[in-house]
């Protein structure tokens, strides 16, 4: 091998090993034999042990049951894609993974290696609990005032309804179709017309919708609802579609009568 060579190959490892170093996530690497012979400092920091006493050790010690048979069948020659499970750090606590392995192939094509990529999804699991735990309490609160969520894009012209709105129509979310031509065949013949142009006039000049009007539900009860939605708008500051609320008010609107 010239010495040019030789430079360029100390270059390219040198890139390599700056590349695993730089990496957000855990990477790793097994021989042929299940002995680590690679371990990057974020794999020292999510699994919670040191290079030092990792590089030379066989995997059985230092992963948990279920993963090490993913390291079998990875071996044997599989693709393993962003798995999502748990493992136990050297001090004890548990820290959730996506896990994602690639058998290594010397010239001959067989499997005489793996390397893997672990990322720690502990926040991302925290948010959607979090997320989960929002959307439960609207859920309930929604029920306790009769009022339900709704959104329309402009663009696609897709309809969402919230699963309190859904109860407040008596329409099943799987019959509904999700347009806005939906959205409006449930307002009263009589109200319709007024509630399309009041939500085309929010969408022109930027300003809320504020509308009170009444609704056919699917077993034919006449109801009324007062709804209100802010407009969303685009990069470009126009109007892309409205999102609010519509709450059954029809025992009120009696009584106030």
């Amino acid at each position: 091998m010239t010495r040019s060579a030789v430079a360029t190959t100390h270059v390219k490892l040198a890139v390599y090993e700056a590349l695993i170093d730089a990496a957000h996530d855990a990477l790793f690497s097994l021989d042929a034999s299940m002995r680590v012979d690679l371990w990057n400092r974020n794999a020292e920091r999510i699994f919670g042990r040191h290079a030092d006493g990792v590089v030379g050790e066989p995997a059985d010690r230092l992963f948990p049951s279920h993963v090490r048979s993913l390291l079998d069948r990875v071996l044997g020659g599989e693709r393993v894609d962003h798995v999502e499970t748990e493992i136990e750090r050297k001090d004890g606590m548990s820290v959730a993974i996506a896990l994602s392995l690639r058998p290594v192939r010397d010239a001959t094509g067989r499997s005489c290696g793996i390397v893997g990529v672990a990322r720690d999804i502990t926040e991302q699991r925290l948010a959607q609990s979090a997320l989960a735990e929002t959307e439960a309490r609207l859920r309930e609160a929604e029920a306790l005032a009769h009022a339900g969520r709704w959104l329309w894009d402009v663009g696609s012209g897709a309809v969402q309804w919230s699963e309190e709105l859904h109860r407040i129509h008596g329409i099943d979310p799987a019959r509904f179709d999700g347009t806005l031509e939906a959205h409006l065949g449930a307002v009263h013949p009589d109200d319709v017309v007024a509630v399309r142009a009041a939500m085309l006039t929010a969408i022109e000049s930027g300003l809320p919708f504020d509308a009170q009007y009444r609704i056919i539900r699917g077993d034919g009860r006449e109801r009324t609802l007062y709804a209100r939605a802010e407009p969303s708008f685009g990069s470009v500051g126009k109007a892309v579609g409205l999102r609010g609320f519509a709450q059954d008010v029809t025992e009120r609107d009696s009584t106030e009568r």
